[in-house]
């Protein structure tokens, strides 16, 4: 009979779906007063490409807030699917710390799943190229050191939490004499599509152990 090898493909092809990687990519430039933020998805063997980007990100000053501009693309069929312009204001960041605040109150046990499902994410490349300078020589090579540490500390932090699988790229270029900040980091990471639905799993359980916790996570995420 033909059925059970249908059967049997269908279980090896959804072994394969499941134990596949989903690869990350996340790339930060800022150039002389340009910034931009680019973040790729690549799941189901590059089946599924997904990019969102922030090409503009402007100050508008302390009352007016952050201007941002933002882009979701479909890489897999090449066109822009939507953007969005949002302000980032002292309101708009009470308001979203009282939705985290709230959502956080009704899991059980967050940070614990956080850092579990963090543990199962791998990194394989890390490069942060930066090149600084205040227009004295001596306070340039301070400042430099000063980016040194700064780096080597954030990195070795984060790096508690997340698997490298690779000696992370670093360079600080002093501009002696010259006025000038720029900074590129890029980071690559993956993890496996099985510990994605698993996390997904916990985290639904978690909420649910909760009273009204369900509720309120439909109330802030469809408000949101």
């Amino acid at each position: 009979m033909v059925w059970p090898w249908i059967a049997g493909v269908a279980v090896v092809l959804l072994v394969m779906l499941i134990s596949s990687n989903v690869k990350f990519s996340l790339t930060l430039m800022r150039k002389k007063d340009d910034d931009e933020i680019v973040f790729d998805v690549r799941a189901v063997f590059g089946l599924v490409k997904k990019r969102i980007t922030v090409p503009v990100i402007v100050f508008k000053g302390f009352s007016e807030g952050v201007g941002i501009k933002a882009e979701y693309v479909d890489k897999a069929q090449e066109h822009v699917v939507s953007d969005t312009e949002k302000k980032i204001t002292k309101k708009t960041i009470k308001e979203a710390f009282d939705a985290m605040r709230d959502l956080l109150s009704h899991c059980f046990q967050f940070h614990q799943w956080l850092l579990n499902t963090l543990g199962h994410i791998h990194c394989t490349r890390v490069v942060w190229k930066t090149s600084v300078g205040v227009g004295d020589a001596a306070e340039t090579a301070l400042t430099t050191g000063m980016v040194w540490g700064l780096k080597t500390s954030l990195l070795g932090f984060v790096f508690r939490f997340i698997k490298l699988d690779t000696r992370p790229e670093l360079r600080v270029e002093p501009k002696f004499n010259e006025v000038k900040f720029s900074t590129e980091v890029l980071c690559l990471a993956r993890i496996r599509l099985y510990y994605i639905m698993l996390a997904g799993f916990h985290l639904l359980v978690r909420i649910i152990k909760v009273k009204d916790g369900w509720r309120t996570w439909q109330r802030v995420l469809f408000k949101a």
